[in-house]
């Protein structure tokens, strides 16, 4: 175990206040539309989830007089997640406490929380593009099937913009409506050339949109687009509403405890949850290739 001692804290004499450390990229993706946070799973026990789904059912039928309908089967199909922890300690001994510039005790707080945060993140990217064998699983017995995101490859340039977009979301056929999307997720590498494109409408504060979201930069194609370096440069996620899941067992939780020995104060921080895609056609992740 390390603690934080006076020697890793600069003593007050010639410094002004201690600033906050700084981190790129904070809650982004979690606090969208395309993810829904569910806290079902507090206080239940197990540590794999179910997803149940109900599928699909065939168009109509033509029908001709005097002919008996078929009636079709209507059934279910599921997929799982494994509930996860994850977490960060740091222990501060009385004495940086004392001479130490700022409070240790609340930075490492504020800290813990944008940790918590880009680490959802990031699981929910890793989750939106994961392709699971036998991920699908059917009530009615059949063969279990892979579960995997749609996918786009440029063969045009390594360049994102409103060509990219529309060959991109062909993908999704017929069937989009910009307010079903929850946002287009691209990494800062890609934001310079997004700003050069004539399609793009940046973010200013006009019409009315007085508040600006984090890491929102604009819309293309009525869909808005955030800046996020947990999507990798060269790639980008297209993401419907509720496509992404998080179920929480137990939401980011911070404890305190004293080591009267020691003199030091302990401070740790962790969270339980689950993170999922729950519509494979809801997800599309574009690849740019030169």
């Amino acid at each position: 175990m390390t603690a934080t001692t006076s020697g890793d804290l600069y003593a007050p004499e010639v410094w002004e206040d201690a600033a906050q450390a700084e981190f790129i990229g904070k809650s982004i993706v979690a606090t969208t539309s395309a993810v829904l946070q569910d806290d079902t799973l507090a206080g239940q026990p197990g540590e794999t989830v179910e997803f149940p789904k109900w599928m699909a059912l065939g168009e109509l039928d033509d029908l001709s007089e005097g002919t008996a309908m078929t009636p079709e089967k209507l059934s279910q199909r599921s997929s799982k997640a494994t509930i996860k922890e994850a977490g960060k300690a740091v222990e501060i001994t009385d004495t940086a406490k004392l001479v130490g510039i700022g409070n240790a005790q609340d930075e490492a707080i504020r800290q813990f929380g944008v940790l918590a945060a880009r680490k959802v993140d990031a699981d929910l990217i890793a989750a939106a593009q994961a392709t699971v064998t036998g991920g699908i699983t059917y009530a009615d017995g059949t063969t279990a099937t892979d579960s995997a995101p749609l996918t786009w490859d440029s063969t045009s340039g390594a360049v994102f913009g409103w060509d990219a977009y529309v060959d991109a979301t062909a993908e999704f056929g017929d069937d989009l409506e910009p307010e079903e999307f929850g946002g287009i997720f691209i990494n800062a590498k890609q934001r310079g050339q997004l700003f050069k494109d004539d399609d793009f409408v940046r973010a200013d504060g006009s019409a009315g949109n007085d508040v600006i979201r984090r890491g929102l930069i604009g819309t293309l194609g009525g869909v808005p687009v955030f800046v996020t370096n947990r999507v990798a440069a060269d790639k980008f996620l297209v993401l419907k509403n509720n496509s992404l899941g998080v179920m929480w067992k137990r939401r980011p939780l911070v404890e305190q405890d004293r080591d009267i020995l020691a003199r030091t104060t302990l401070v740790t921080t962790n969270l339980h949850y689950a993170v999922k895609r729950l519509a494979d056609n809801g997800v599309l992740v574009g690849t740019l290739t030169a």
